[in-house]
């Protein structure tokens, strides 16, 4: 029998309402726990059971880049072993962050499939019993890489989006391409996650965004359509690092989940007219917010002084 390491994080799938509101419960991460162990069982796997943070796990509000590290060293570490298949039980909230994360850092050959649930266990609609058969059989399907599924349906761990807030659909999927390479788990964590997270930020903008720039070494603008941008917050941008030696590298994104971005398809408010103003400036391409947000990390992590490096193999550059 195949080996397939369930790993257990908490979420909603694990939570209960004891009268001070859903939290992460140990009584309802063992009846679901025992619920995938025989799911697998029944697909002919044998399951271990790995609890990674505590009995009843963490609500998914409180993971950090510190439980991506843990949870991409346990993979990288199991797979070394020859653990080829992976179900990582998450709360719904950051997992498209988590899938994100470890699309970066499994290692190649392996399938890891993340799911969760937007009801609780005692609801009468819960639907973490049915996204775990389906997860079991995405599992079993063979394709390597990692995976969301969630309602029925895969989403690659890159391009997944968390839509709605309550609805059992609760993904949709921002595009499509080639999964990303592969990275070795060592490489990461030597530098201290806040000091890494604290060189990077994600600036929303909006008719009435006013940003104050602190010196960074990525920032993420989210905004229009296309990849667009207002004049005034680029002659802001542009007044506010002109005195910089170094300036930021700007990936250009969207509040627009679907759809691959252009940010060079309109002149004046493009944020691609910042490469004119000698900003490195990257497109989001298809790829979810949530993995730009991953892979800015990552590029940090592994190379703090040249994050480029990195994103220039996944993103293209202006």
């Amino acid at each position: 029998m195949e080996k397939v390491l369930v790993i257990s994080t908490g979420g909603t799938i694990l939570s209960a309402d004891r009268g001070d509101g859903v939290l992460p419960d140990a009584g309802a991460a063992r009846s679901v726990l025992s619920k995938a162990e025989e799911i697998l069982n029944a697909k002919g796997c044998r399951c271990e059971i790995c609890q990674m943070f505590g009995c009843a796990g963490v609500d998914s509000s409180d993971v950090s880049p510190a439980e991506w590290l843990a949870l991409s060293k346990k993979i990288n570490e199991e797979a070394e072993r020859g653990v080829k298949k992976f179900l990582v039980v998450h709360g719904t909230d950051t997992m498209a962050y988590t899938a994100a994360w470890l699309s970066l850092t499994a290692p190649a050959g392996v399938s890891v499939v993340l799911t969760g649930s937007q009801r609780t266990p005692d609801a009468p609609d819960f639907d973490g019993e049915e996204n775990l058969r389906g997860a079991a059989k995405s599992l079993s399907s063979g394709k390597s890489g990692v995976f969301l599924h969630f309602a029925g349906k895969d989403y690659a761990g890159a391009f997944v989006h968390k839509e709605n807030s309550s609805a059992l659909a609760a993904y949709v999927a921002t595009g499509r391409g080639t999964l990303p390479r592969a990275w070795k788990n060592t490489a990461l964590g030597v530098v201290d996650w806040c000091e890494a997270a604290a060189r990077m930020e994600l600036i929303q903008l909006h008719p009435a965004a006013l940003p104050l720039f602190s010196p960074r070494k990525i920032i993420i603008l989210e905004g229009y359509g296309a990849g667009n941008m207002p004049r005034r917050v680029r002659a802001a941008l542009c007044e506010a690092f002109a005195p910089c030696a170094e300036k930021p590298a700007i990936i250009a994104a969207s509040s627009c989940a679907q759809g691959k971005k252009s940010p060079s398809f309109y002149g004046g408010v493009g944020i691609a007219g910042l490469a004119a103003e000698n900003f490195s400036v990257f497109n989001q391409g298809s790829y979810s917010l949530e993995f730009l947000i991953a892979l800015s990390y990552f590029s940090l992590s592994a190379d703090a002084e040249e994050p480029e490096k990195i994103l220039s193999l996944y993103l293209e550059k202006y």
